[in-house]
């Protein structure tokens, strides 16, 4: 298990900018995405051969035994979105629509984004790399993240600087992608 220096920074900003008590439910919510990864994990067969904690995220390496399958690896990468909408729901049934609600549906949402680091872009990595359009589909996700860099801009320009953290995170998600590919 290795927790980066990143971590840190990225923990120390958190509690900079919100309430004691929302990041307690953000950690909370982390925690049972990450559990419905390891349950997955578990359930396929699959082992644990390291644990990277940094500010991208939690990035939980499986042994590459080949002992799990590629629709093994699909599902164990959707059960942490699918715990945190699975709870969403949940809660919203039971009428509790308030931020530990909204934050399980934020994290589920922001995990699937087309990034590598994340689990969205894992998946798209899982079902195109090796095939004949995985260049394509490569050209395709850099224009829909430099459009979500543009978007985040704007959001920043209209709504002010509360919404900085969006375009923090959609520079510093596509730099680490651009990164990972060298």
């Amino acid at each position: 298990m290795r927790i980066h220096f990143s971590f840190l920074v990225f923990n120390a900003l958190i509690f900079l900018m919100r309430s004691c008590g929302l990041v307690l439910s953000f950690y909370a919510v982390c925690l049972l995405h990450e559990a419905g990864h390891l349950i997955a994990l578990r359930h396929t067969g699959g082992s644990i051969s390291t644990v990277d904690i940094s500010g991208a995220g939690i990035v939980i390496g499986t042994r590459k035994d080949g002992s799990i399958s590629d629709k093994s690896r699909l599902y164990v990468l959707l059960a942490g979105p699918a715990a945190n909408i699975l709870l969403y729901v949940l809660l919203s049934i039971c009428g509790y629509h308030r931020s530990l609600a909204q934050l399980n549906l934020i994290v589920a949402v922001y995990n699937m984004l087309p990034y590598r680091s994340l689990d969205g872009g894992a998946i798209i990595s899982l079902l195109s790399v090796g095939t004949v359009r995985e260049r394509a589909v490569m050209h395709i996700l850099t224009a829909v993240k430099l459009l979500m860099i543009a978007l985040s801009a704007a959001a920043v320009y209209y709504c002010g600087r509360e919404v900085f953290p969006l375009l923090a995170a959609s520079l510093a998600l596509f730099i680490g992608d651009i990164i990972s590919l060298r």
